[in-house]
């Protein structure tokens, strides 16, 4: 009986697949995790990425509110100086007495420390609410002092009263813009 030999090129053919075999294996599983490193890399970047974002919005809510809270402070301590000025010239025709002056001088220089967080900070339509708002009392504060007219002339109270009037909206609607901006009226609130 004849006995079965193999030839010697079919171990040598069975043993170069099984190498191409693994070696491509290996080749593969390379790939893959090549592949699997890059998403992981690029989901960590995006991660960091978001939570920079995260932080300077942050920051930039952070700063918004504080020289919001700033102004408003500042407005509303200038509206109860205006107040009985307003009273004393507008509605009593009197003059004002010396402290008022220097009260009205002493808020309205405060008012230029106060506007540089609030120009660096708020965007565009609230930088041009907040100057109206501010440019306003500044008119009405000159008025009451008298730095725009003559020393030997009557003030104009009519148009001194409409001053405080436009004062009052142009602070009350850069107020609103401001607290949009904060998102502190959410809608379905009461207000």
């Amino acid at each position: 009986m004849p006995s079965a030999q193999v030839p010697l090129w079919v171990p040598i053919v069975v043993g170069l697949i099984g190498l191409f075999g693994v070696l491509g294996a290996q080749l593969v599983a390379g790939w893959r995790e090549d592949r699997r490193w890059r998403r992981e890399v690029a989901r960590e970047d995006l991660r960091w990425q978001r939570e920079r974002e995260r932080l300077r919005d942050e920051r930039r809510y952070a700063g918004r509110e504080e020289a919001y809270g700033r102004v408003i402070g500042l407005l509303e301590a200038w509206q109860w100086v205006l107040h009985p000025a307003k009273e004393r010239v507008i509605k009593g025709r009197g003059s004002l007495e010396e402290r008022m002056r220097r009260e009205l001088e002493a808020i309205r220089d405060e008012a230029r420390e106060a506007l540089g967080p609030m120009n660096l900070h708020a965007p565009e339509d609230i930088r041009h609410l907040m100057r109206d708002a501010v440019l306003a009392k500044v008119r009405l504060t000159r008025e009451l002092l008298g730095e725009e007219r003559q020393p030997d002339e009557e003030p104009d109270r009519e148009a001194m009263y409409r001053l405080y009037r436009r004062s009052l909206e142009l602070y009350y609607a850069m107020r609103a813009a401001m607290r949009r901006d904060l998102a502190i009226d959410e809608p379905g609130e009461p207000g």
